[in-house]
């Protein structure tokens, strides 16, 4: 299969029709970023009343460069995002370059690239704006650059292109994620995707960032050998699908999503990202690769997705990460009347999570704690290393892309290697149980790789040695974030 791609990868490498020469296309590319990236744009943010006006820039190209009008003679995909005290419409634009093969044409190429940023915030009472300009005008002016060329080069066009400025990626890929679930594949027939996502420093990266290709079947050697015919060098390809880019809703539906950049090593989320920064020159050479790739996809036969590598990358068995909590600890006396008041507890531990069936997943986590309880004798503080075991019913599949609410059973057992109570070193001999053991309940959440949890801890093996001290528990909450690897 890989050598069938490369073949016919390399009879369909022939020179472009190019539009303008490489410095007019470095100097077009430099006026698109100087006005995205403008003070007056007020930093494109979501939502931001300014952003009309980068909207009204790239539909004027659209409309300049000859692309097709896909909504009744318009370029906007409108979308809908709720936020605590607003409904905030979104805008992406679309415009199709039609590919020449009377079948193939019904399927799609995308090139995608977010037109938002950060927007603005006032600071010691001036406005300062966070322009954005190689995140991520470098990468709207690049497929708009690209798609010109490739309105030039239609007849080379098997499949449709389709050019897309997506809006909302800032504030949680927004834009490409209703585009995803709306357009495609009903209207849309996506066979492959990129997300052109800062592309702006070519030579102070040492070349070209790219992740995903491995969703393509035969698309590494493909991307080996695409980069470095057009001169270009491959600093690094991540063996993975980005997460935090416009690719992340593609992939999720079982469409190769690759993830074009330059790293960031620009004032990346920062106010001086700035257009003059930019290298303009590296930006005309990707530009020209990256209409190059898209006549050899579009054109490809057989235009695999490897599912087998999506599903390891977008929904993974296996996830690893890293956990801290903090809540309250205190002792149940189970014979009496009262209980302890409670104590701040703590902990800080690793997390796995393994997933069983589509709405069952397994995590194990192995943790210190901090915890204790108010007594007769003072505080108490022990400390303990706690493996536990839950039990995780989710509402869905579990991709990470999409948030998912579980509930939580488990058990655990607590071996306290140290503690104190009154100051002085608790008596672990006489009087406390070093072991302890019980259930734990919950629910939560998980947002792409982030988890919240909620858990009640409910100790199961009395505490206290002695028995004339009635009987006495250990019982708890606390509030967890996970962060996945």
């Amino acid at each position: 299969m890989k050598i069938r791609i490369l073949i016919a990868a390399a009879i369909l490498s022939v020179p472009l029709c190019p539009v303008i020469g490489q410095q007019q296309l470095s100097e077009t590319l430099r006026n698109h970023v100087t006005v995205l990236a403008s003070d007056s744009l007020s930093g494109r943010g979501f939502g931001f009343p300014e952003k009309h006006l980068a909207v009204d820039y790239i539909i004027k190209q659209y409309e300049a460069a000859g692309f097709s009008a896909p909504y009744d003679g318009g370029y906007i995909h409108k979308f809908e995002h709720r936020t605590e005290i607003a409904l905030i419409e979104g805008k992406n634009i679309i415009g199709i370059i039609e590919g020449s093969d009377p079948v193939l044409k019904n399927e799609y190429i995308l090139l995608g690239a977010h037109l938002d940023h950060m927007g603005w915030k006032v600071v010691n009472g001036q406005k300062v704006v966070w322009n954005g300009a190689d995140d991520n005008a470098s990468g709207v002016a690049a497929i708009i650059e690209a798609g010109r060329i490739l309105m030039a080069n239609r007849e080379s066009l098997g499949r449709s292109v389709i050019i897309a400025a997506f809006d909302g990626e800032e504030a949680g890929l927004l834009g490409s994620s209703a585009f995803a679930k709306t357009e495609v594949p009903g209207k849309f027939k996506v066979r492959m995707m990129f997300s052109i996502d800062m592309v702006g420093m070519l030579e102070k990266n040492g070349g070209i960032n790219h992740a995903g290709f491995g969703a393509l079947t035969g698309g590494e050697e493909l991307a080996a050998r695409i980069i470095l015919e057009n001169g270009l060098t491959i600093n690094k390809a991540y063996d993975k699908i980005e997460f935090r880019t416009d690719t992340w809703p593609f992939a999720a539906k079982g469409i190769p999503a690759v993830y074009i950049s330059t790293g960031l090593v620009s004032p990346y989320h920062k106010p001086e990202d700035d257009a003059h920064l930019l290298d303009y020159a590296g930006m005309a050479r990707i530009v020209e690769m990256m209409a190059g790739t898209a006549v050899e996809l579009s054109n490809l036969k057989p235009l695999d997705a490897d599912a087998r590598y999506i599903v390891r990358k977008t929904d993974p068995g296996v996830s690893a990460g890293f956990r801290a909590g903090y809540g309250s600890a205190f002792h149940a006396h189970t014979t009496q009347f009262y209980n302890a008041k409670p104590l701040l507890s703590a902990e800080a531990g690793l997390e796995a999570q393994l997933r069983l069936t589509r709405n069952i997943r397994l995590q194990p986590a192995v943790t210190y704690q901090l915890s204790g309880s108010k007594t007769d004798a003072g505080k108490l503080r022990t400390h303990s290393l706690v493996p536990q075991l839950d039990l995780l019913l989710t509402n869905s599949g579990g991709s990470v892309m999409t948030p998912t609410v579980f509930l939580l059973t488990g058990a655990y057992y607590s071996w306290s290697f140290a503690g104190k109570e009154g100051g002085a070193p608790a008596d672990f001999l006489a009087k406390y149980d070093k072991a302890d053991y019980g259930l734990r309940l919950g629910a939560g959440m998980n947002i792409m790789k982030v988890q919240f949890a909620y858990v009640y801890k409910y100790g199961l093996n009395r505490v206290n040695l002695d028995p004339a001290g009635g009987e006495i528990f250990n019982r708890g909450f606390h509030f967890a974030l996970t962060r996945y690897f």
